[in-house]
């Protein structure tokens, strides 16, 4: 989108504000925008409140699968209303889909059409909070995981399961806070999104550690635990690093990763699944240490 310089009698230039934008965040002819200059870019930023977002999609010819991870990644991106249409009842698929959300509802269900709305809509000014509270949760749910796995192995994969949607609950809800937020930085706005799906795939991985253990059962040896902890301990160091951002913090990281690595070749087993789960715990720890830059990044 391109505007036109125009020159004013005071010497000063403006340029207009597409009319869409005006309406869609609700401002007036007095009202005042945040500017913020960086080098070539200029970003103007408000704080009023923006017109809901709204989208609409066929789901006649969808299964189950694409129609959940649709209307979550709508609700990732921060769209307040979902419209789906189907001739067939998807009210089912709709609701495991909500399940696995926070602060959506399916409020009208009429012939064809089912309407998704948000029913709680939330606090998205302190994203540091929010990412606290989802770090600490996946933290915990390492935790859990390692308890179980090198202890009484209680869990099953249905009762696993519930806790892993529980996890990813707050990751969406982090990243639809990121996208419903504004950034007059584009790099940290892009950098805090990335930092988020970052700790998404963290997740992702313990849940495939635990997973892999409830399946298998493999005989697992002593170092194997030691291996772990080192790896729950690099994760509490990324944690520590994304509030302090200390470099001599970034290198314990890098040091509980490098001891991670060594003792991978300590351990000698030959058992496949015992393999797997030394595979999913040495990546653990390496994307916990890649999380090192995009800290640098959101405190420069």
């Amino acid at each position: 989108m391109r505007r036109k310089i125009i020159k004013q009698a005071n010497q000063a230039y403006t340029i207009t504000l597409p009319i869409g934008w005006v309406r869609d965040n609700g401002l007036e002819a007095g009202g005042e925008l945040d500017l913020k200059i960086n080098e070539k870019s200029i970003s103007l930023h408000t704080n009023s409140h923006s017109k809901p977002k709204k989208v609409s999609f066929n789901a006649e010819n969808l299964e189950e699968r694409t129609i959940i991870n649709s209307i979550k990644s709508f609700y990732a991106q921060g769209i307040d209303e979902i419209i789906i249409s189907s001739s067939k009842n998807i009210s089912e698929s709709i609701i495991k889909a909500l399940n696995n959300v926070i602060g959506f509802a399916l409020i009208s269900e009429n012939k064809n059409e089912y309407v998704i709305k948000e029913i709680n809509s939330g606090d998205f000014q302190h994203i540091d909070e929010i990412f606290k509270r989802v770090f600490q949760i996946i933290l915990a749910f390492y935790d859990s995981a390692i308890n179980d796995v090198f202890g009484p192995q209680k869990e099953n994969l249905d009762s696993m399961k519930l806790r892993d949607i529980e996890v990813n609950k707050f990751c969406l809800f982090l990243q639809r806070a990121i996208n419903k937020s504004s950034y007059s930085d584009a790099v940290k706005s892009r950098a805090i999104f990335t930092y988020s799906f970052a700790l998404e795939k963290i997740s992702d991985e313990i849940e495939r550690f635990w997973r892999a253990n409830i399946k298998y059962k493999p005989d697992k040896p002593k170092e194997l635990k030691l291996l772990a902890e080192i790896t729950s301990a690099g994760l509490g160091k990324a944690f520590e690093v994304f509030y302090q951002s200390s470099p001599k913090l970034m290198e314990e990281l890098y040091t509980l990763r490098e001891k991670a690595r060594d003792k991978t070749h300590l351990i000698k087993v030959k058992d496949p699944q015992v393999i797997r789960l030394m595979r999913h715990l040495v990546k653990i720890i390496e994307d916990a240490a890649d999380l090192n830059h995009l800290a640098i990044m959101l405190k420069n």
